[in-house]
């Protein structure tokens, strides 16, 4: 394996770490540790490997700070190489997330030198970002870089994290927005509440900072950063296969506008404030009241309050007959033209 000068050979083919910012020497000292498969002094290594030692320490140092060998307290210290699978496997992946952090400085580098000029053509206003492990990386950089308000539409199906902490990760990145002055505004499409993960998530969000809202049936899916940046899936019943960037354009305006549009009609998940709605309707019947009126149905409201379907059913009836209608619909109408709504808007 070695030739007379304690190097390898250089027909060996083992050389694989230098795509990891391991160097030639220092793969060969651990080729070494690994195949000695016993704790080794650093002169033992450099006499192995006919280096010189200085050389040989650096690479020793280099190998433990990358968590690949492990060093013994005692003087002169020993060394011995990790397993090298999960060794290996940790520093792969702790690249990964670098080089990723690392593409996603790019494209913000990108984006300022767009703003500072007229540079790039029309294709640079759409970009497509494949897989669900970059959906969601991508998701929480636009989180993180809010400066003034971040305005989302959210409906099943979901990415789910499968890692929980990406979860905190969201959830960390909403709060210190929330902190730093950014307004937060979620639509949860109804059929949200149907699923605990989201409605759990909601829950979390709100207790935050966060506005929420619920409609009966949001038209996609979709994310809005500082009215500056759009991001939706390609596949509204498949998040999954990837998401689209949308830059300054008339798409993004539409969006924009599309997003208002929407807000304005849907109801918020909180406590109403209006007295005279407080005169005749306790305070569980007022928000049954406004999640109805949204269209929610009885499991769906159970469900957001937390409570069970009966005990919707009869606020349900006592609404109705507070407000004297014989259908939910006209309830929902009649409560409008009282004005017990428009505190929610």
């Amino acid at each position: 394996m070695y030739n007379r000068g304690g190097q390898l050979s250089p027909s060996d083919a083992r050389f694989r770490l230098t795509v990891l910012g391991i160097g030639t020497l220092a793969e060969q000292v651990y080729l070494h540790l690994v195949e000695s498969g016993a704790e080794s002094a650093a002169d033992t290594i450099t006499e192995a490997l006919g280096a010189s030692p200085r050389v040989v320490q650096d690479a020793l140092d280099l190998l433990e700070h990358q968590l690949l060998v492990t060093r013994t307290p005692v003087q002169p210290p020993r060394y011995s190489a990790r397993p090298p699978e999960p060794a290996l496997e940790s520093l792969i992946a702790r690249m990964g997330e670098e080089l990723a952090q690392a593409r996603l400085y790019a494209r913000e580098l990108h984006g300022r030198y767009r703003e500072s000029g007229p540079h790039g053509g029309p294709e640079e206003l759409l970009e497509i970002v494949v897989g669900e492990r970059e959906v969601l990386r991508h998701y929480e950089h636009l989180l993180a870089g809010a400066r003034s308000e971040v305005s989302v539409f959210t409906k099943p199906p979901y990415v789910v994290p499968d890692r929980p902490q990406d979860v905190g990760e969201v959830l960390r990145s909403e709060r210190a927005g929330i902190q730093r002055g950014v307004r937060y505004r979620t639509v949860y499409d109804s059929a949200a509440v149907d699923e605990p993960f989201t409605l759990g998530l909601a829950r979390d969000s709100m207790a935050v900072g966060e506005e929420a809202r619920f409609a009966p049936e949001l038209p996609m899916k979709l994310l809005l950063r500082d009215r500056e940046i759009g991001f939706l899936p390609l596949r509204t019943e498949a998040p999954e296969a990837g998401s689209l960037i949308v830059r300054p354009s008339p798409l993004l305006d539409a969006l924009v506008a599309l997003f208002e549009s929407v807000w304005a009609r849907a109801v918020p998940l909180a406590p109403v404030h209006d007295p005279d709605a407080a005169g005749e309707l306790d305070e569980r019947s007022q928000r049954i009241l406004v999640l109805m009126a949204g269209g929610l149905k009885d499991e769906s409201i159970a469900r957001a309050l937390g409570t069970s379907r009966r005990t919707v059913q009869k606020h349900v009836s006592l609404i109705m007959d507070a407000l004297g209608a014989r259908t939910r619909f006209q309830a929902a109408l009649r409560a409008r033209e009282r004005g017990w709504l428009d505190d929610w808007r």
